[in-house]
């Protein structure tokens, strides 16, 4: 007999692990989370969370709290690239470019207009103890940090595993129906067998440092949240970055994670005084007073699983797909793989949907893993084009380097051209800093959607251009909406614990009648939410649903629990047959006389 029998077993109690925890608490499923560290990160490394992301931390009460330790856009919306912070020489100091990035400056009005919540900038080391706490309140003596997973079977039925109490060196057997895989890929997949492929880490070799230090004298203004050095003296580092880590922001900034490459076999002193000697060395401040908290290195790679399931077992975040960190699309991406599985495994476990749902989890979040992977490679490398745009090549002297610094920033007729061609080169790294469409306009094409066989949205190839729409598959967009005074968004129609909605017209009353019909078929959770003119119910006092809803009057658009569009109908017409169809296809069942 197993010492303790739970639905799900959750390995890994980063910030995917802690929040698949959440999300299964706040869905009703029971479940223990084992992490084998004995606290969270203490490494910033991921720090900036995207619409989606936050969006999903809205829906889950999270929001606000993240909002309350983050950098307020106002502190977070510019990007700029330098020759160097500090220095007193003629090339040194200077600015190379700004971008306005994240929704902020000139992204302001789309990143506004198309979700509830803005991107915001939580490094890693503050977000995973908020995580850990809230997974700690809603599932309490069920997240166990320094208890390790030892190995695991699984059969038919469920998964085995032996977990070890770090501390005490006690070993208990847990049976689950599921286990997810959110460790990072340390043990799981490698147990299973699966395969990560694309370009394993090797080709750079990242060195990051995190220190405090008060720059206030020498940072580019108070809403610039990453700074990018290229410097004019060459040599062995001459290409590096600085994010802001807070705890307070824009030029009160305290905290800082500074990042360089090394070609591949290079050898460095990574010890505290030689990271502290590098720091100042880079920044061009000799005797900058600073605390050295960490120094971590890593290799990025751009590798994808090539199953996110085996039998019982889920693999989510980076057990299932590792990126580089341009764009930001790692931990964003893990919290909205949690998000997509918790939902589908609680259906499951709670007898209203098959396995098919399930399955639906890969064929999703496996194409979105396919597209964020590569993105980021290829954000992450055009870097390397900006630099070309100064004139800077692989191998170049340091005297070539130097001369062309001094010709850019000359007086000349070719110092304007130098110039003018290094900011329209520049300004392809908004595929980086700019991504709207990117982070909130992805869409589900197979799985637990039912197509309609309406044409995608037109895609900006540059990521920037978003376009709202109901098509089944993708995120529900937003728009503002009334109800009783009270200003909401349309993602507020779902709250935490799961359910599903059904957007209507006014005056549909039949849909009303249809889904009491699938609830009393399937048992899910089913709200029918007609917008319309009524005082007493949701109005569209600001005529967004009208310009986005893509459906008639009597149509109807329904939305699963994690704000996709599982399925519409334009005008109406035999709403209850198509609604039982609509439900037996999305979560892989059949009613009897089907």
């Amino acid at each position: 007999m197993p010492d303790l029998d739970v639905p799900v077993l959750v390995v890994g109690g980063g910030g995917c692990g802690l929040a698949t925890s959440v999300f299964l608490s706040d869905l009703g499923v029971d479940h223990l989370l084992v992490e084998r560290r004995e606290s969270t990160s203490v490494l910033p490394r991921a720090h900036y969370l995207n619409q989606r992301t936050m969006e999903i931390f809205r829906q889950h009460g999270i929001a606000d709290e993240v909002y309350r330790g983050s950098a307020p856009l106002a502190n977070m919306g510019e990007v700029v690239w330098r020759t160097s912070l500090a220095g007193d020489g003629f090339l040194d100091g200077r600015d190379l470019h700004r971008m306005d990035a994240f929704g902020g400056g000139g992204t302001a009005a789309p990143y506004a207009a198309d979700s509830p919540c803005p991107s915001t900038n939580f490094p890693q080391h503050r977000l995973e103890p908020l995580l850990r706490r809230h997974a700690e309140e809603r599932a309490p003596g069920r997240v166990l940090f320094h208890h390790v997973l030892e190995e695991f079977t699984q059969d038919e039925t469920g998964v085995t595993a032996l977990v070890t109490n770090r501390s005490t060196g006690e070993t208990s057997t847990v049976r689950a129906r599921y286990l997810v895989g959110a460790d990072g890929g340390r043990s799981i997949g490698k147990a299973l067998g699966v395969t990560m492929a694309g370009e394993e880490g090797g080709a750079f070799h990242v060195i990051s440092v995190h220190f405090s230090a008060d720059l206030s004298r020498w940072w580019p203004g108070d809403s610039v949240l990453i700074t990018n050095f290229v410097s004019p003296d060459g040599g062995l580092i001459s290409r590096y970055g600085m994010v802001a880590l807070g705890p307070t922001w824009g030029l009160s900034c305290t905290e800082w994670a500074l990042h360089f490459h090394l070609p591949p076999g290079t050898e460095l002193d990574l010890g505290d005084d030689a990271m502290m000697a590098r720091v100042r060395e880079l920044l061009k401040l000799p005797n900058l007073e600073l605390e050295l908290h960490q120094v971590s290195h890593y290799w990025p790679e751009a590798v994808i699983a090539d199953t996110f399931r085996d039998g019982r077992v889920f693999l989510a975040g980076d057990a299932a797909h590792r990126q580089p960190p341009a764009t930001g699309l790692g931990l964003n991406s893990a919290i909205q793989d949690a998000h997509n599985l918790a939902w589908k495994l609680a259906a499951v476990l709670g007898g209203q949907a098959g396995d098919p749902l399930l399955e639906s989890y890969q064929a999703e979040r496996l194409p979105i893993a396919h597209r964020n992977v590569s993105w980021s490679m290829y954000t992450f490398r055009n870097h390397a084009v900006a630099h070309a745009g100064l004139g800077l090549f692989p191998g170049q002297p340091p005297e070539a380097t130097r001369a062309n610094f001094r010709a850019l920033f000359s007086d000349t007729p070719m110092g304007e051209t130098r110039r003018v061609r290094a900011k329209e080169v520049f300004a392809t790294q908004r595929v980086e800093y700019q991504a709207h469409d990117i982070e909130i306009g992805f869409s589900y094409q197979d799985g637990a959607v039912l197509p309609d066989g309406s044409e995608p949205p037109p895609r900006d190839p540059m990521g920037y251009l978003y376009h709202p729409v109901t098509r089944p598959g993708h995120r529900l967009p937003h728009v503002w909406l009334t109800r009783d005074g009270e200003r909401l968004s349309s993602h507020d129609l779902v709250g935490r614990h799961g359910g599903f909605v059904l957007i209507t017209g006014a005056v549909e009353d039949s849909w009303a009648v249809a889904a009491k019909q699938v609830v009393d078929t399937f048992g899910v959770a089913l709200t029918v939410v007609p917008i319309g003119t009524d005082p007493a119910g949701y109005q569209d006092a600001e005529g967004g649903w009208s310009a986005v809803k893509e459906v008639g009057d009597g149509g109807a658009v329904l939305v699963r629990p994690d704000n996709h569009v599982a399925w519409r109908s334009f005008t109406g017409g035999a709403q209850a047959g198509e609604l039982n169809a609509a439900f037996q296809h999305i979560l892989g069942v059949k009613t009897t006389g089907s």
